[in-house]
């Protein structure tokens, strides 16, 4: 050993030194990385909760929206009558009622685009509105009354909407023997 030079020793020992030093940074970056994976997972796990939460609370608030507008026909008598006399269309309603009729069927309007709006950003299932608001309106619109009255609030109703209002009526009148047209 008297012949090994004391720079070439100290060179070694600094080489294994550093391979140590980089060996443990190797583990260092395993560890960080797995870490990394762990707490994206968890990040995941909580977005999906949140999710779940909004679209719970979103589908809360239809369901008050709705619950007011019943409300407003189920709890007032006078109200209820206006709206089976307007759907009817015999005997016509005078002017009053048929301003009430109108505002009735455009609180209704609206209330269902509000669900076909949620169902088309995903914040509601799209069966709320397929299979639970748009047939409950186009039980009213596929009335004689309703059906006059829904022909001028479509126009002030979003296009998309009544586009997909109109392709529901196509399956839904023959199979309720109705028309969605006011007859004229």
């Amino acid at each position: 050993m008297a012949d090994e030079d004391p720079t070439e020793t100290r060179e070694a020992k600094l080489a294994q030194r550093r391979a140590r030093v980089e060996y443990f940074a190797f583990i260092a970056q395993i560890v960080s990385a797995i870490a990394i994976v762990i707490s994206l997972v968890f990040v995941g796990i909580q977005l999906h909760d949140g999710n779940t939460v909004t679209l719970r609370n979103e589908s809360n608030a239809t369901m008050t929206q709705w619950s007011a507008f019943r409300a407003s026909i189920y709890s007032d008598r006078d109200t209820a009558e206006v709206f089976r006399a307007g759907m009817s269309g015999a005997p016509p309603l005078d002017a009053t009622d048929q301003l009430r009729f109108g505002y009735i069927m455009r609180e209704h309007a609206w209330a269902t685009f509000q669900i076909w709006d949620r169902a088309k950003r995903g914040l509601v299932p799209s069966a709320n509105f397929e299979a639970g608001a748009a047939p409950d309106y186009l039980k009213v619109i596929c009335t004689p009354g309703g059906s006059v009255v829904w022909a001028g609030i479509r126009s002030e109703m979003p296009a998309p909407f009544v586009a997909d209002m109109d392709r529901i009526a196509q399956a839904y009148a023959p199979a309720h023997h109705v028309s969605c047209i006011p007859e004229e």
